[in-house]
């Protein structure tokens, strides 16, 4: 009865996010006819003749998509990173890389005006390319840091993390101290995180980074089960302990410094997506990661739809999901023991 009960919950939860999906489609800041777009589809209207079939096919659908990727890759990545290092407060930016990823973008607004005129160093100096550079070296870092030890440290890979986000931090206020004031608001509002995208060039990016590190995770989700009884007896039950720990930490760190690369640092999904998912299936990593990569994406669909209609302009979704995150995340500090690690 417990198992038939579980089930059904899992059934209605993904079929709940996949409306949340559907629905950030239809909803947005103006209104569309889709009776009109209807129209315009079935008779092949050129997209430059057909204004509301434009906007669904080459604002709404990319919108959507990119948010439901970047929010499933977090909660995957979240889950992954607290079944790592075996603490509940883990979220895909505890090893610093969304900082090193801010700073890289914040380089990139600092020299756009010196490369505007030429363009093969534009490129390479966007703040999508600089944001995955740095962000990636901080991984390279914390992993050299950390692969002096044939048996990584989960505590090793936290503090090297949070002393390079620091770093980075520092890095950060330093630019902001040397730019011109007009840089300053675009800096910011890149800070707070956005999935307001532009045609799917950004989606296929975030697919390319994401989907095949989300598919590597989803096969860890049995040794994170062993994990869970501790190093010794998940290597006596065959589990290759720094394998593992190499791979979670590589690939989880890749999935977030994609996603930040092109939507910018968006906080607590990975963090309180997991939790929540958690109370449903239960502690099993077989159905708590595949579940908490939909509900990710359902979340920051549903953050989306508000940072759409709560202003007259769009509020940043990093905003959002800070305001609704931090609350629940208080709710379940108080409601729960976490007793799966321990505290």
């Amino acid at each position: 009865m417990v198992r038939f009960l579980k089930d059904r919950m899992m059934t209605l939860c993904f079929a709940g996010c996949l409306f949340i999906a559907v629905l950030s489609v239809f909803l947005g800041t103006e209104r569309l006819d889709f009776a009109q777009a209807w129209h315009e589809l079935i008779r092949a209207t050129p997209l430059n003749e057909a204004p509301t079939l434009a906007v669904l096919v080459r604002h709404r659908i990319p919108r959507t998509l990119a948010a439901f990727i970047a929010g499933g890759g977090l909660a995957l990545a979240g889950c992954a990173f607290q079944a790592l290092l075996r603490n509940p407060l883990a979220t895909p930016y505890t090893l610093g890389v969304a900082s090193s990823g801010a700073l890289g973008a914040w380089i990139a607004f600092l020299i756009a005006d010196v490369t505007a005129t030429i363009p093969v160093i534009n490129v390479l100096t966007s703040k999508q390319s600089l944001a995955f550079l740095f962000a990636g070296l901080d991984v390279f870092l914390v992993y050299l840091l950390a692969a002096r030890r044939i048996q990584t440290s989960p505590a090793v890979l936290l503090l090297a993390g949070v002393t390079l986000g620091m770093l980075a931090n520092a890095g950060i206020m330093f630019s902001r101290y040397i730019a011109k004031p007009d840089l300053l608001v675009n800096m910011d509002r890149w800070l707070m995180g956005g999935v307001d995208v532009l045609g799917y060039r950004p989606v296929l990016f975030l697919a390319a980074g994401v989907i095949p590190c989300a598919v590597v995770l989803l096969m860890q989700a049995a040794r994170y089960d062993q994990f869970a009884f501790g190093t010794t007896m998940a290597a006596g039950r065959g589990v290759n302990i720094a394998r593992l720990q190499t791979t979670t930490f590589l690939v989880g760190s890749l999935i977030t410094a994609v996603i930040v690369s092109e939507v910018g640092p968006i906080g607590f999904v990975g963090l309180i997506i997991p939790h929540g998912v958690r109370l449903i299936t239960g502690p099993s990593h077989r159905l708590v990661m595949p579940l908490s990569f939909v509900a990710g994406g359902a979340f920051l669909c549903a953050c989306d739809i508000v940072a759409r209609l709560i202003l007259p302009g769009e509020t940043p979704i990093g905003i959002i999901t800070t305001m609704v995150g931090g609350p629940v995340f208080l709710y379940l500090l108080v409601r729960r023991q976490f007793s799966d690690w321990n505290v």
